[in-house]
């Protein structure tokens, strides 16, 4: 019996122990199968978060911006793209000179563009009159005073010595002869154009108001100890040194110089242009001021 009864007792264990093991296999096969989810899971939320970044960095693309997911490698098939940096877009106008009268014997085609630029923008635009010039009006200072007075407001004086320096200044005509009595605002300007690139100097502010001196004996602008620019009555020799008006150097290669050209230009509305441009071409006898 007690045989038996041993027999009964092992059977019994070998059924526990025969469910015991689908049982840990069960678990076994839970938790493999848990791991082999989540690789599963982690897969699929780092390729949707690459589907992100990549329809994040499209749309900024196109808009003109680079960006650029710390997390993307390689591996993703995605380039890495550095941080594009666009440059500002400039715009050069080209400036349209306007229309002149007559072919200037001292100034270039650049020397009267860069000129241009320096005009106050009360004058930009009108048309170039050539009020006065010594291969048609003469040499005479009373014919260039004369000539001056046929279109009032800013003009421009050129001087062109025999060595190829060309020089000169904005004044405000009339240029009337007066009495050691100065003429003009700080609009006007000097200039020099020894190398082909004019240089200008404007007024000082707050220096003094010498800017045009005329005189039946000579022309002279600037002031302050020194004139910016001198010529004689017969436009034949002149001088030009530092001065305080302008806070210029000598425009001329030297301080003396003899005198080749001056022209006398002024800037006319289009509506008075025709009329101005003929007065402008009748010759007149050369007289002096008495």
């Amino acid at each position: 019996m007690s045989k038996h009864i041993y027999m009964r007792s092992k059977a019994v264990h070998s059924l526990q122990r025969s469910a015991q093991v689908p049982k840990d296999e069960s678990k076994r096969n839970q938790r493999e199968s848990v791991t082999e989810e989540k690789p599963n899971f982690l897969s699929w939320y780092k390729h949707h978060l690459r589907n992100f970044f990549h329809a994040v960095k499209f749309n900024k693309e196109r808009k003109g911006t680079s960006v650029v997911n710390p997390d993307d490698d390689d591996e993703d098939g995605l380039e890495k793209k550095p941080m594009v940096k666009e440059e500002p877009t400039i715009i050069v106008q080209a400036i349209i000179l306007p229309e002149i009268s007559d072919p200037s014997l001292l100034l270039k085609e650049q020397s009267r563009r860069s000129l241009y630029t320096s005009l106050p923008a009360l004058v930009q635009g009108r048309k170039w009159v050539m009020l006065y010039s010594t291969w048609r009006h003469g040499i005479s200072l009373s014919t260039l005073y004369r000539k001056s007075q046929l279109w009032p407001g800013l003009s421009l004086l050129v001087v062109g010595d025999k060595k190829g320096s060309v020089f000169g200044g904005l004044v405000e005509a009339p240029l009337i002869p007066t009495d050691n009595k100065y003429q003009g605002t700080n609009n006007t300007f000097v200039f020099t154009d020894k190398s082909g690139q004019p240089t200008v100097y404007h007024s000082t502010a707050g220096t003094n108001r010498f800017y045009t001196l005329c005189s039946k004996d000579f022309l002279a602008l600037g002031g302050g100890g020194r004139f910016a620019l001198y010529l004689d009555s017969e436009l034949l020799h002149g001088s030009s040194a530092c001065s305080e008006t302008y806070g210029n150097s000598c425009l001329a290669n030297s301080q003396d110089f003899d005198v080749k050209h001056v022209e006398l230009w002024g800037f006319v509305y289009g509506s008075k242009y025709d009329e101005i441009l003929s007065l402008s071409r009748k010759t007149e006898t050369i007289c002096r001021w008495s």
